[in-house]
């Protein structure tokens, strides 16, 4: 407020809409000009002409304060319910009964972390015996992440039961080697072929025909197990070119490394220790991370495989894998037929 007097009776005598002005020409300070705004509602703003012109920068930064608290405030005045939990003995009552199945199990779900150990383990195995998979997979992801010893019988079994692949997972996560070896080829069907390999000593049969081409260099490098260079090149030329060839390639950043398991293919070269090809992947790279910024993403692949095929980034090794045959055909499409693979 300014350092002038104040003519008390003339302000008090003044309308409201006058008083406000009066404190936004005077520079009030912001507080006090919005407690005097909240004097008033927005509706009987408008009733005393408090818009009749445009305000002062002040008094509209004011009232616009005024408005979005009072909105804030309503919203935050909601009422938010209390949960009011049942006992779990209700709760698994109405789930293995005639009750609420859908509501009960929710509210199961929601608070079994928190709940006793004895108080888990009762719904643990509510949700692995039901005959809704939708149960069955919700006990078989919270174990695989809170694992327990306690259930792996349990686990198991289920998974022997019904062969899901959520109960393949955690099976395969958690299981003795034994068991892994009894059943592999049960859980690599159910599951993936690659984390049941896994789990199998460096010695152990490798069926190329179940793996991806990333798959089988990272079990390569996991494992230390032999593959020439020319199989490592065949690997990372072809996982490239398939996803530019793949439909619905993603292009974030100006990087080949940004391509689906092509970092990951990386990884395993510098582990398996082909320094050569690391090198040549980053020459590659550098040489075509222009070309992410030449178009749309249809023009940015064609220009791309065009650049890589040139530069000796395609080769029809057979590696065994189940990718080969769609790779090879691919690589006879776009040989016979580049057209096709055009925008």
């Amino acid at each position: 407020m300014n350092n002038e007097l104040i003519n008390e009776d003339l302000l008090f005598a003044m309308s409201w809409k006058d008083k406000v002005l009066y404190l936004a020409a005077h520079r009030a300070e912001d507080e006090l000009l919005r407690a005097f705004l909240r004097t008033k509602s927005e509706e009987e703003w408008w009733e005393e002409g408090l818009y009749d012109k445009e305000p002062s920068k002040n008094l509209d930064r004011a009232i616009g304060k005024v408005i979005w608290e009072r909105y804030e405030f309503a919203h935050h005045q909601d009422i938010i319910e209390q949960p009011k939990y049942r006992p779990v003995k209700e709760l698994l009552h109405d789930f293995q009964g005639t009750g609420n199945r859908q509501k009960a199990r929710k509210e199961m779900q929601v608070r079994l972390r928190y709940l006793t150990a004895y108080e888990q383990k009762k719904i643990l195995y509510a949700f692995m015996d039901s005959l809704a998979k939708i149960d069955r997979d919700f006990a078989c992801k919270y174990l695989d992440k809170y694992y327990d010893p306690m259930y792996q019988l349990a686990l198991e079994t289920i998974w022997g039961l019904h062969h899901d692949f959520e109960a393949a997972k955690v099976v395969t996560h958690y299981a003795s080697d034994e068991f892994i070896k009894a059943h592999f080829d049960e859980l690599a069907n159910d599951y993936r072929y690659l984390p049941v390999r896994l789990r199998m000593p460096a010695d152990y049969p490798v069926d190329r025909s179940q793996l991806e081409w990333h798959e089988l260099i990272l079990l390569c490098a996991r494992q230390h197990l032999s593959i020439t260079e020319e199989e490592a090149f065949a690997i990372l030329s072809n996982v490239i070119h398939l996803q530019l060839i793949r439909e619905n390639v993603a292009f974030e950043g100006n990087s080949l490394l940004r391509l689906a398991y092509v970092s990951a293919v990386l990884w395993a070269l510098g582990e398996l220790g082909f320094q050569d090809l690391v090198l040549r992947f980053y020459v590659e790279n550098e040489r075509t991370k222009p070309l992410f910024r030449s178009g749309d993403k249809d023009a940015i692949a064609w220009e791309i495989r065009e650049q890589i095929y040139h530069d000796g980034f395609c080769t029809s090794h057979n590696l065994g894998t189940k990718e080969d045959v769609e790779i090879r055909e691919l690589f006879k499409r776009y040989k016979e037929h580049p057209e096709d693979f055009e925008e």
